[in-house]
């Protein structure tokens, strides 16, 4: 089989990198042909990380190769595109993906439609592409439930790991040192504001407390002593391994209930010990007390962080729970199985796809 995948970013981008690019190997060894081509290159997320601003440029340069791959789409027998063929355009331009080929199949892995909720012309785009799409592809069971309003042709595959890449945590010997761990992009980095102070409570009751925030850029953190990392593919793993707890603080909002967890599902891989905010899929990775904790507001962020703290066998023993998860649910051995499920069912259509007879696009199941 003949694969195009239409990523946004390159394998530097978290999102295209563990929706897309790590399954390249694995479908190339199941004897299908694939190419990728995303929509921007490195530069623009050089530029929109170190700044926070979207460049014109590197769009209009992405925008005009990704016209000339949809017109080739036919050449294919079945297209994969993270999200949308072309962001902030109107859906008519995506359609000519899915009217050149009938394999046209969806990947989501945060709410893409909220983006568009001040635009009018755009508000609808999702649903359209959703209802056009032969299958949707959602990492969660909130983005499915969404994605069901408009066709009954979903598939839930959460994001996963390879997890040879994340060693366990649990098999080194003590630090002198205790290390929370954050990981992420300047973008995220925000939502670590809210916690600092308490972060900083934790540090002054407990001396041996240090704070490792990866990929995460330059940003305040009110005296907080922390040590920040670059985040690369080749060091992610590692850096994760050589700390105690990982956290994941999230703002409760549309947007986030729909995130896919990855950075929790990065730390239990190390074999870490998590704490979250109970919002979207964090409450069905985080089993209370098993695996890590949810905290709610301030002090419970507080109280449960300094258990993990004081206690090196509390670690251990949700550490080990999480790990067992992951290699259980998320493992980039499950994700695979379910992709060669979807794309090798039924007959291989690349190709023209047929007219419906009024031309209209149904935006209910």
């Amino acid at each position: 089989m003949r694969i195009l995948i239409l990523p946004r970013y390159s394998a530097r981008g978290a999102s295209s990198r563990y929706r897309f690019w790590q399954y390249v190997p694995g479908l190339e060894r199941a004897g299908h042909e694939v190419e990728v081509k995303p929509l921007v290159a490195d530069g623009y997320l050089t530029g929109l990380y170190s700044t926070g601003r979207r460049s014109g440029r590197w769009l209009a340069v992405g925008y005009a190769a990704r016209f000339l791959d949809a017109l080739r789409a036919w050449r294919y027998d079945a297209v994969l595109c993270e999200q949308e063929v072309f962001p902030f355009l109107p859906a008519a331009a995506e359609m000519i993906v899915s009217k050149l080929n009938s394999r046209f199949i969806l990947d989501y892995d945060d709410a893409a439609y909220c983006k568009y909720n001040g635009w009018p012309v755009l508000r609808r785009k999702i649903a359209r592409l959703m209802a056009a799409a032969e299958t949707v592809v959602a990492g969660n069971s909130y983005l499915a439930g969404y994605a069901r309003r408009f066709t009954p042709h979903v598939a839930v595959i959460p994001t996963v790991v390879d997890l040879a890449g994340y060693p366990n945590r649990q098999n080194a010997p003590p630090y002198s040192k205790i290390r929370i761990v954050w990981i992420g992009t300047p973008l995220t980095a925000s939502f670590l504001q809210p916690l600092i102070p308490q972060l900083t409570r934790l540090q002054n009751k407990h001396p041996n407390l240090s704070f490792r925030f990866i990929g995460a850029g330059s940003f305040s953190t009110n005296g907080l002593q922390t040590e920040t990392r670059e985040w690369s593919v080749a060091t992610e793993g590692q850096l994760l391994s050589e700390c105690d707890i990982g956290i994941m603080p999230l703002p409760d909002t549309e947007f986030t209930r729909a995130k896919c967890g990855l950075k929790l599902i990065q730390y239990m891989a190390c074999g870490l010990p998590v704490v979250a905010s109970p919002v979207g899929v964090n409450c069905e990775i985080v089993e209370e007390n098993r695996n890590g904790f949810l905290a709610a507001n301030a002090q419970e962020w507080f109280e449960k962080l300094d258990a993990l703290v004081a206690n090196v066998d509390l670690r251990k023993r949700l550490g080990e729970s999480g790990r067992s998860k992951v290699a259980v649910q998320y493992t980039l051995e499950h994700g695979l199985s379910k992709w060669l499920e979807i794309l090798e069912k039924g007959p291989r259509r690349g190709g023209q796809r047929p007219q419906q007879s009024d031309g209209a696009i149904p935006l209910q199941p």
